[in-house]
């Protein structure tokens, strides 16, 4: 039954990342904190794609969660026209004390605007669901400027990934 389910959720959400990407106004939902309420709360630069879909609608998840002044982490997680499964999670922190690595020796490397980024598929990658539709996506990780980023999603593809990437601004 779970098989059953995740396999609707991934073809639900492949055929929401077809849509044609547009520069378009980001929809907010739930009670996030808006992108210009957060960059004056980090210690870091934030970053946002350019050219994302314009149905899907963010909600940005903080860290800590206690309600302190301070933001340690972000994670902005685009979601689906109807706010019901996440199409491609984001996650943002201040890069100094971080070290980043490639996750496993098969990490492709891949120019992310002018840095190196390391891409590593998913252990299920390529693998039939439900269906037959095939699992893509992974994790996407690079520095941008003193910031840490890290892309995940198990709906799009890694050059879909890559183009959202290095929009990053």
């Amino acid at each position: 039954m779970i098989k059953y389910i995740r396999c609707i959720i991934i073809l639900t959400l492949i055929l929401l990342s077809l849509a044609l990407p547009t520069q378009a106004e980001i929809k907010f939902n739930h009670d996030s904190l808006t992108i210009s309420e957060i960059k004056d709360r980090v210690h870091f630069k934030v970053f946002t794609p350019q050219n994302i879909p314009e149905d899907w609608t963010l909600e940005i998840k903080t860290y800590p969660f206690d309600g302190e002044d301070f933001i340690s982490k972000i994670r902005l997680h685009y979601m689906d026209s109807n706010d019901t499964y996440m199409i491609i999670g984001i996650e943002e922190r201040r890069a100094a004390t971080i070290r980043i690595e490639k996750l496993k020796p098969s990490a492709e490397k891949y120019d992310i605007n002018g840095t190196v980024g390391y891409f590593q598929p998913w252990a299920n990658s390529g693998e039939k669901v439900g269906k037959g539709k095939i699992i893509t996506g992974g994790i996407l990780s690079w520095r941008q400027d003193g910031t840490l980023i890290k892309i995940d999603s198990s709906v799009l593809t890694k050059e879909e990934m890559l183009e959202i990437a290095r929009t990053m601004k």
